[in-house]
């Protein structure tokens, strides 16, 4: 029997990803890009959640190993349970008759998908998330020297001297977003481009594959065939030896081919641990760039966006609580909204502060510090007789010297906020001058007592004031 294939809403996808999240963060990262990467959301209505998975082995696995963490990641995103109903891929991938449904699987149905390109057959072919584009990744001061760079790769693929480009910054900040749509540009101009994603978790898998299987000649054939390769999280290189040695030769041969390598890390290539120098030094060939966490404005913007997409309503001040409250991970922002419009949708919940403030407190950890920056600095500022516009500008004068380095020392002690980050939100200071300012105060405090108990009824005001 036919069916015509759903039509996924951006709502839909929205709350699956919210569900992978829940799950990535139980489960080790290899079994999540083997058993939940791979998986891809159909449908949600009030019965049943759809989900496409590569063949009937998968579903069998999941249902066997994973269905508590499944069930439980849906109640969680959704507020209420939803029965899972599987479809397989399960014909040839060019197949003009997407979903043929068979009649021996009660929860298993089987799909022929369509494919896009011819290399998607590949045991080694991840894809690129449709979703991801420049038109909806939100720009703001923290990202726009990256967005602009990744900007020029997609427009001048194979011409650009940004090669390769590499976009490091904390979890959930976009980079994954940002480094997929370099990808979709590339292919909405030139669809007969070869563009290649994978994490590098996804290229270790793919290589140790390869040595059981004795085919380690079609996986390097397989990598160096693409005119762009996007590699997510090459920290995860380190101490991984022959995985490095591996990757060196698929760079050098890339490189050297005029092909495109973007790449992204959670830290600045120089703090890369155990990664052989050879690659270091590869990668200083390019342009490193950053994404900093993003300002109260930005996020905002990102709420609004997201609303937006999902058509729905949210009160402003609902908005503005969460981008107070949620200010280190855009993934985590995005998740306490996905909650809201999960309830509103199928609950008829009204999208209250209340309800905001208690899905705040779901999502954040336990030991979350909702103290902010801004915060601190407003407090030093005032204790001082300043205004916290003048701990930002770029003023030498010794009162508001000290204040600033106050300010930045209790930013450091009283948040889990990085120095660049700190650094960035007093003017765009590096981090250099933050560590700096915070052993100056650390040694004033040792040798002025009158100082340090200044300072220290300013961190007891502030900690009791959260």
């Amino acid at each position: 029997m036919s069916t015509a294939p759903p039509e996924i809403s951006t709502e839909t996808q929205t709350i699956w990803e919210s569900v992978l999240g829940i799950i990535k963060e139980n489960i080790n990262i290899r079994s999540y890009n083997t058993w939940f990467a791979p998986i891809d959301i159909l449908n949600i209505d009030s019965d049943y959640m759809e989900l496409q998975v590569p063949n009937q082995f998968f579903s069998e696995w999941i249902e066997n190993h994973y269905a508590k963490l499944l069930k439980n990641a849906v109640t969680q995103t959704l507020g209420e349970s939803r029965k899972i109903k599987y479809y397989v891929e399960d014909g040839p991938l060019n197949n003009t008759s997407p979903y043929e449904e068979t009649e021996h699987q009660e929860n298993t149905v089987h799909l022929n998908a369509p494919s896009k390109s011819n290399y998607t057959s590949s045991p080694f072919y991840t894809r690129i998330n449709e979703r991801y584009l420049f038109d909806n990744f939100v720009i703001g001061d923290n990202n726009r020297f990256a967005v602009a760079a990744s900007r020029a790769i997609a427009d001048n693929l194979g011409k650009s001297h940004y090669n390769p480009l590499i976009i490091y910054g904390g979890t959930g900040l976009g980079k994954t977003h940002l480094i997929q749509a370099i990808g979709n540009s590339v292919l909405q101009k030139a669809p007969g481009t070869t563009v290649y994603y994978a994490s590098s978790e996804t290229f270790t898998s793919h290589f140790i594959n390869a040595i059981q299987q004795n085919n380690v000649s079609n996986f390097s054939q397989f990598y160096r065939s693409c005119d762009l390769l996007l590699l997510d999280d090459i920290h995860f290189f380190s101490n991984k030896g022959k995985t490095q040695e591996e990757f060196f030769h698929t760079f050098n041969d890339l490189h050297q081919n005029g092909k495109h390598i973007v790449l992204t890390s959670d830290r600045p290539i120089n703090e890369l641990e155990a990664l052989e120098e050879r690659l270091i030094s590869r990668f200083k060939w390019g342009l490193v760039v950053d994404i900093q966490p993003p300002d109260y404005e930005t996020r905002l913007a990102i709420l609004r966006n997201k609303c937006d997409e999902s058509e729905l309503d949210i009160p402003g001040d609902v908005l503005e609580y969460l981008a107070v409250n949620l200010e280190d991970n855009v993934r985590e922002l995005e998740g306490a909204l996905t909650k809201i419009l999960a309830q509103v949708t199928f609950t008829a919940a009204e999208p209250t502060l209340n309800l905001a403030r208690q899905i705040v407190k779901e999502i954040a950890k336990p030991d979350k510090q909702f103290l902010n920056i801004d915060t601190i600095m407003e407090h030093v500022a005032s204790h001082y007789g300043l205004s916290p516009d003048r701990l930002r500008a770029k003023i030498r004068k010794k009162d508001i010297v000290i204040a600033r380095q106050v300010a930045m020392y209790l930013s450091k002690e009283l948040t889990k906020h990085t120095l660049v980050t700190i650094g960035l939100h007093f003017g765009g200071r590096d981090h250099a001058t933050v560590l700096h300012s915070i052993e100056k105060v650390i040694k004033t405090m040792q040798e002025d007592d009158a100082f340090k108990q200044r300072v220290n009824a300013m961190k007891k005001h502030l900690s009791y004031n959260r």
